[in-house]
């Protein structure tokens, strides 16, 4: 049997990796990629996916540093639909994870491309955390 302490550890290293890794990387493309309002509104960028990666990166970092799941109960709420909402994450995380990987391939440069491949990976590990927390 497994040490609780090294799962516990293993756990959280292994958020701080994700919330480092979403954060940085979505602070980096709000900077660099620059779009209109008008090709937010009316294209497929997945521009406002990175906002949400600031939220859900500062989200995990806090997890991780402190262990306190304050902040995603107050995301999810405490009621009894709180698993239907984890669960809404969960498909939301993952599709965006899916569609900002595949809109990686639309940029012209390496940089870009290689940021938006990581961003997309870090909205998959963090919808893989979530359903890793429901099945272990």
């Amino acid at each position: 049997m497994a040490n609780p302490t090294i799962n516990r550890l293993t756990k959280r290293g292994f958020n701080l990796l994700i919330g480092a890794l979403m954060f940085v990387t979505s602070i980096l493309l709000i900077v660099k990629v620059h779009v209109s309002f008008a090709e937010i509104l009316y294209t497929l960028n997945p521009y406002p996916f990175y906002f949400l990666g600031l939220i859900f990166g500062a989200e995990r970092l806090f997890y991780s540093i402190t262990g306190s799941t304050k902040l995603f109960s107050l995301m999810t709420g405490s009621g009894e639909f709180s698993s239907f909402t984890s669960i809404a994450i969960f498909l939301f995380l993952l599709s965006f994870g899916l569609y900002v990987l595949a809109y990686s391939f639309l940029y012209t440069s390496p940089f870009l491309i290689a940021m938006n491949a990581l961003n997309g990976l870090s909205f998959l590990l963090y919808s893989l955390s979530l359903f890793k927390a429901w099945h272990i």
